[in-house]
């Protein structure tokens, strides 16, 4: 039987040693994190791709049914300033068979004027599609952010907004229908694939499919500015898919529900340059998204591609105009 006095002494991690693996542990830990981050926003950025490819498919497929690409929207109204007392209905909307959504198009009865206290209607336009949302961007399935009344029900959220073209100049709820239903008879752009009650076929399209964009995403913090930070606040730029508004009919002045866009536009914010902010900028009227470096488009020939945030702004502007018969540089 050995002596105790030779047995092997055993020993523990020393306090040092342990302080040594923790920070090991935490430098590979910050090491890897951007990676696994890079990469969801990769899966992320690829998933609002594939989004926007359905969507593309389906202008097409509409096209190919109809003739001509779906409107921006419907509207029975003429005058500018004047309420909207159309039935509303957006692209979106008008696409649904196409993204194998029919049932949805089905219940929402769009021969009829949307009311949004009837149940049944509300129950469809509350349908969360995933093909209208990027993954990207923060908060719930349904938009709460809508200026309409506190009492209207909200309507399932969309991040993608249809071009209308291009218009360089400041302008205001009450004198320009083109960041969505809102009172107005969009006098200014009708040089992009959309307008109110439009009917664009490919031969109206003289720069070519391959370069003039369709759809585009618009992605923003609460407050109008970008905000990757906000967590699960919901976009105050982005739109419904549905396409009215939220209580039933648009009032002179009242922005309901944005579904459609210019590549050039700018509002002034309170405290800020009067200037025009482009992709990612400051303007709650322009396109951007939560992905870094700018905002992913589907083009007219259904390819799908990233516009960056640097991006010169008459090269911006020439490709959301159908036909201005400009060449497009590289960008």
């Amino acid at each position: 039987m050995p002596s105790p006095n030779l047995r092997p002494k055993t020993r523990g991690f020393t306090l040092v040693e342990l302080l040594v693996v923790i920070a090991i542990i935490g430098v590979l830990i910050a090491l890897l994190l951007p990676a696994v981050q890079q990469a969801r926003e990769a899966a992320r950025r690829m998933q609002c791709s594939n989004n926007l490819k359905q969507i593309g498919l389906a202008m097409h497929t509409y096209h190919d049914s109809r003739g001509c690409f779906p409107m921006a929207f419907s509207r029975s109204h003429a005058n500018s300033g004047t309420a909207l007392t159309g039935p509303g209905w957006s692209w979106a909307a008008m696409i649904l068979p196409q993204i194998e959504q029919n049932n949805v198009f089905v219940g929402l009865r769009m021969n009829e004027r949307h009311a949004s206290d009837d149940p049944d209607i509300v129950k469809y336009s509350q349908t969360f599609i995933a093909t209208y949302r990027c993954p990207s961007a923060p908060g719930g399935n349904l938009n709460e952010s809508i200026p309409s009344s506190s009492t209207a029900p909200a309507h399932a959220i969309n991040t993608y907004k249809a071009v209308f073209g291009e218009r360089n100049m400041q302008i205001t709820y009450s004198d320009d229908a083109c960041s969505g239903i809102v009172a107005g008879s969009c006098p200014h752009a009708n040089n992009g694939m959309f307008g109110p009650n439009s009917n664009v076929k490919f031969r109206d399209v003289t720069d070519g499919l391959t370069n003039t964009v369709m759809v585009g995403e618009t992605a923003y913090g609460p407050n109008g500015t970008i905000d990757k930070d906000e967590g699960d606040l919901m976009d105050y730029n982005s739109s419904v898919w549905v396409g009215m508004t939220r209580n039933g009919a648009s009032t002179s002045g009242s922005p309901t529900a944005y579904n459609l866009m210019s590549t050039l536009r700018g509002q002034e914010r309170s405290g800020t340059p009067n200037d025009l902010y482009l992709i990612n900028g400051q303007s709650i009227y322009s396109f951007g998204s939560h992905h870094p470096g700018g905002a992913m488009f589907v083009f007219g020939d259904g390819s799908v591609g990233m516009l960056p945030e640097t991006i010169d702004r008459a090269i911006l502007g020439n490709i959301g105009q159908r036909d201005d018969h400009n060449v497009i540089p590289e960008y």
